[in-house]
């Protein structure tokens, strides 16, 4: 047996899942479980470092806790070794399960999968000729972008996306209590743990870090990690200093409007050569790309489109100069998802269209002093054009609505961010 197999799968010693993997329990953990026992495979995509391995170990401990051998868990990752599926799984059933897998109930975990050469028809005939085998996957990349996934695979697996830490559960792991019912009484400790929030990103691994570490943490162990090894690995690229140079100038300029032909001038480079390379950013999860809104899709593709980077640590770490409005509005985007903006030829604009179930409702994000109704004449315009009752700003200090024709603006401060989360999600 070879030493790798071993050393990822130490219960086969002593049964039991080693304390240092067990990690904390997210509220994720629960939708994982209540797929383990369907038929389809459970494949946890997400950034790196967001906890997708610990996450396998949580469950394969929660299968020992069930009364399953340890001898029919695998575990192995693609991270940093090139091995043949086919390969390991002889190894395994020749040295450990001691039978075919066919014969047994038996739990497979891959992590880090996308490093795999043509994993989905591995993968496939894996599943189609194993029906008594759970398979369990992760990987660091956009399965959207997953060239033919979707089609080979159909039917054949639950896709969870695995995020960053979100606020309420940032607060948890740092043992911080905020009653979420009388959030006026600790606005102060709320203004001052956002700030550090949007700093480390929501990672686990760089919540108790120092500020210089911080940085180097999210540079090195994260961004130049996943851009010089983990693309080029997947893609060969011929220029991946453009790959963090976009990176860089999305950092400088959040929700940065998105012209590929001028971004190519600036950089010197093909257009076309820009554009694959801001696909390649989509693909490693580190660019989200909003769409001028119409309730036709087609239409909003081929608008004008904004970009941030998926996680404020990222833009913090490559520019701590960026100021609070600029940071609140990428926030903003990454935590509600956001897939829209509107800007119309008469130059009015609105940050997000936050659209889900059918529901669409405008936010604006206006970190100012003082907001005054006439501030807010695109709003109103935009929601008398799509039929809208409410539209959301959020500001500094300003709480109170606007009111028009029927319609209303709802003005909440950043920092109630329950009351803004209730407001746009239900």
């Amino acid at each position: 047996m070879t030493i790798e197999l071993k050393n990822f799968n130490p219960w086969w010693k002593d049964g039991r899942v080693p304390s240092e993997l067990h990690g904390k329990r997210r509220v994720i953990f629960n939708e994982i479980e209540r797929y383990m026992d369907k038929r389809q495979f459970i494949l946890l995509t997400g950034l790196r470092r967001v906890g997708k391995t610990t996450l396998m170990y949580q469950v394969i401990d929660e299968l020992l806790t069930r009364g399953v051998s340890p001898y029919q868990i695998l575990y192995f990752s693609f991270d940093e070794i090139r091995s043949d599926l086919s390969e390991i799984i002889k190894e395994y059933e020749a040295d450990i399960l001691r039978e075919d897998i066919k014969k047994k109930k038996v739990f497979i975990f891959l992590d880090e999968i996308q490093k795999l050469n043509d994993w989905q028809s591995k993968v496939k005939l894996l599943y189609d000729l194993n029906p008594t085998v759970k398979l369990f996957l992760s990987g660091s990349a956009q399965i959207s972008m997953w060239r033919g996934t979707r089609e080979s695979l159909a039917g054949r697996f639950f896709d969870i996306k695995i995020s960053t830490l979100d606020f309420d559960e940032y607060l948890e792991f740092r043992g911080i209590e905020i009653d979420r019912e009388r959030d006026r009484i600790f606005e102060n400790e709320i203004k001052r743990h956002l700030l550090h929030f949007f700093k480390t990103g929501g990672f686990i691994e760089a919540l108790e870090l120092d500020e210089y570490t911080l940085r180097k943490y999210i540079k090195e162990s994260l961004l130049e990690r996943v851009i010089f090894i983990d693309v080029l690995q997947t893609f060969r690229l011929a220029l991946p200093e453009l790959l963090m140079k976009i990176t860089n100038i999305t950092a400088s300029r959040p929700g940065l409007y998105l012209d590929y032909k001028n971004l190519s001038n600036d950089l010197s480079i093909d257009q076309r050569t820009v554009t694959g390379y801001i696909s390649y950013l989509e693909y490693a999860l580190f660019l989200q790309k909003l769409y001028n809104y119409s309730p036709n899709l087609l239409t909003s593709e081929k608008k004008v489109k904004k970009l941030y980077l998926s996680n404020t640590a990222f833009t913090l770490a490559l520019n701590p100069q960026t100021g609070l409005p600029s940071i609140l509005e990428q926030f903003f985007a990454n935590h509600l998802n956001a897939r829209f903006f509107s800007r119309t030829p008469q130059k009015d604009e609105i940050d997000l269209i936050h659209v889900e179930d059918g529901k669409t409702i405008p936010v604006e994000i206006k970190i100012r002093d003082k907001i005054r109704k006439k501030d807010l004449k695109p709003i109103f315009r935009f929601l008398a054009k799509y039929n809208l009752k409410n539209a959301i700003i959020i500001t500094l200090d300003t709480e109170t609505d606007f009111q028009e024709n029927g319609r209303t603006i709802d003005a909440i401060p950043y920092w109630r961010y329950w009351r803004i989360n209730s407001r746009i999600k239900t």
